[in-house]
């Protein structure tokens, strides 16, 4: 909520100062509802023609969400531990105890790595396996941000088909008109091409860089899975594992509180769940 109110008063903000620059005796000049029908209308049918219609009106549903940062769907702290548990499991050969833990999985990634390793496929296997997996769930937020890209390049030339037909519109009553008409019906037009750039420079500009931003960290979580799953497969000890995930910037809460600690007590400490099994 923190976002969308920001985002409410910079664009009162915005639309207030450009009324008074305009003129503060006309506090509704920036009406044209006409105007804002050829843009939104006209971006949208673009944007249907160009991606399947279904999708579009997912995304309208799901903007309030994205606007409030809703739409994060992974919980990276938890699946590194749970990563980190399935490691220990593994080392130590408990494969019941596995096959049950994995269930717990919310990862669809982590859930498929562990079970291709309980299947003993092969290491390349493996690999193909998941980046293809990775890609697919990548792929919805990927495909979101580009239909909002789609809209902020179609939004100003739909404004500027309203300005056009506006001046055209003006051009053909110029004979029967006074100049004080001429003026307004020409500000009115133009109004359109305000629109287009409003909708396309801060609405749908920024909600695809906000998208893109989303999905690039999703990847990078993604990617440091797949690393952390083929050290599994390898049988690596899980300080080595979590190594490479402090390396990657995990939550400093994954890691062992106290260093002196004798190696059972650090295991207990990092797999609270399976410490009964630790050796």
């Amino acid at each position: 909520m923190r976002f969308l109110s920001v985002f409410n008063v910079t664009l009162l903000m915005l639309l207030g100062s450009v009324v008074v620059l305009i003129s503060p005796s006309h506090l509704f000049a920036l009406i044209n509802v006409p105007g804002l029908l050829v843009v939104l209308g006209g971006t949208l049918c673009a944007v249907m023609l160009s991606k399947p219609k279904h999708k579009v009106v997912q995304l309208l549903r799901e903007l309030p969400d994205i606007i409030q940062g809703k739409e994060k769907a992974f919980q990276g702290r938890a699946e590194f531990k749970q990563l980190l548990r399935c490691a220990q499991l593994y080392r130590s050969s408990q494969l019941r105890v596995l096959e049950q833990e994995i269930k717990l999985a919310q990862q669809p990634l982590l859930r498929k790595g562990v079970q291709l390793i309980l299947d003993r496929t092969s290491l390349e296997d493996i690999d193909t396996i998941l980046r293809k997996e990775r890609a697919r769930l990548l792929v919805v937020n990927q495909e979101k941000s580009q239909i909002l890209r789609l809209m902020s390049s179609y939004a100003p030339a739909f404004g500027m088909l309203g300005t056009l037909l506006g001046m055209i519109h003006m051009l053909y009553g110029l004979g029967d008109v006074g100049l004080d008409e001429v003026g307004v019906t020409m500000g009115f037009a133009l109004l359109t091409t305000l629109y287009g750039l409003v909708v396309a420079n801060l609405v749908c500009k920024p909600l695809a860089i906000k998208l893109e931003k989303v999905t690039a960290e999703h990847a990078a979580h993604l990617n440091v899975l797949l690393e952390g799953l083929v050290m599994v497969y390898q049988k690596k000890h899980p300080f080595v594992i979590r190594d490479m995930l402090e390396a990657h910037g995990i939550p400093a809460d994954t890691k062992p509180e106290t260093k002196r600690a004798t190696t059972k007590s650090r295991l207990s400490k990092l797999l609270p769940l399976m410490a009964s099994h630790v050796d």
